[in-house]
């Protein structure tokens, strides 16, 4: 049952850049400092790539919890710090994520071959998400 989530979300995603932003990099800042979001954005990423090697063969969907809750946590701090920036990328992550947070609770109350293989493709989903909104951000960075 396990293996379906971690043949899903053993490879590593490759960082895809998404186009059509409505929040592209804004003009330098003055003085060198690096906008909040930049912070925020280094958080999202470790987490992300904390999912995207959780072994839930080992450790069980306690391997993926605390990571789902530390994106929502990063995810907030983006939006507050990116001030409308990004819009696209990070609805895209919040939505995926949400996705994510009801198939962990449906293979946690029935743990199948079909509810984990749902939450490994809905892990995958938010790695993809949360690599395209550090990616948009980066140029910010």
């Amino acid at each position: 049952m396990a293996a379906a989530f971690l043949a899903a979300c053993s490879s590593t995603s490759s960082t895809t850049t998404s186009t059509g932003a409505s929040g592209t990099a804004s003009s330098a800042v003055s003085g060198g400092a690096k906008p909040a979001v930049c912070t925020s954005v280094a958080d999202l990423k470790a987490t992300v790539q904390g999912l995207s090697s959780a072994n839930i063969a080992a450790s069980g969907l306690s391997a993926i919890s605390d990571d789902i809750t530390k994106i929502k946590e990063d995810l907030s701090a983006i939006k507050a710090a990116a001030k409308g920036q990004y819009s696209t990328q990070i609805n895209a992550l919040s939505d995926t994520l949400s996705g994510l947070t009801s198939s962990f609770d449906a293979a946690k109350a029935n743990p199948n071959a079909g509810t984990l293989t749902t939450l490994a493709t809905s892990a995958k989903s938010v790695v993809t998400a949360g690599n395209n909104l550090v990616t948009a951000v980066s140029a910010t960075c």
